[in-house]
């Protein structure tokens, strides 16, 4: 079987929001010198819940207290992302495919290639449900008013990366149950 994937991670085709800015020229020297990650604010809001606080609680409280606890953080991250949104940044992008090394997004935003962006991740129902990245522009393809961005991944938090390739990972796993209810479902017919 001839593996027609050329990347270190494989990607996964996907509909999630993302939200992106182009990098200015001190942040872009910073990125190519490969200092990007000094941009990322490395997880300000830790959603994982052994990473919260915990409370004395009654055992069937417990689940309670950790759901309110991870919808206030995410509360907080909406709110931030609100009140800091960059200029440029745009909340109808959506990321149509993701590995652990690129990214491809839709956007009605001209950008060119070599540019460099800070990429933020809206993953909803998700434990680790932002993910923050830096990333180069390596192709832009144009169709009626839309533009699809391809770029690589320059710098992400280990944390985020390891993320990003469980859920490719289980995508797949669902993808493939699906084609096979799919097949059998064609077989019966």
């Amino acid at each position: 079987m001839k593996d027609g994937n050329k990347r270190n991670y494989f990607r996964v085709d996907i509909s999630i929001p993302v939200r992106w800015h182009v990098l200015n020229q001190a942040e872009t020297d910073l990125a190519k010198k490969g200092f990007g990650c000094t941009l990322l604010t490395q997880n300000i809001f830790k959603t994982r819940l052994e990473e919260m606080p915990e409370k004395a609680s009654s055992v069937r409280n417990d689940k309670i207290d950790h759901s309110l606890q991870l919808l206030n953080i995410k509360l907080d991250y909406i709110i931030h992302m609100i009140m800091n949104e960059p200029a440029g940044s745009t909340g109808k992008d959506r990321i149509v495919e993701i590995s652990a090394s690129g990214i491809k997004f839709i956007t009605s935003e001209k950008t060119d290639p070599g540019v460099f962006l800070k990429v933020n991740l809206l993953i909803p129902g998700a434990p680790h449900f932002q993910v923050e990245l830096i990333a180069e522009v390596m192709r832009v393809e144009e169709s009626d008013n839309e533009h699809l961005v391809a770029s690589n991944i320059m710098c992400i938090d280990d944390e985020a990366r390891e993320f990003i390739v469980k859920m490719s990972f289980e995508k797949q796993r669902i993808d493939i149950r699906r084609n096979k209810t799919c097949r059998e479902a064609d077989k019966i017919d």
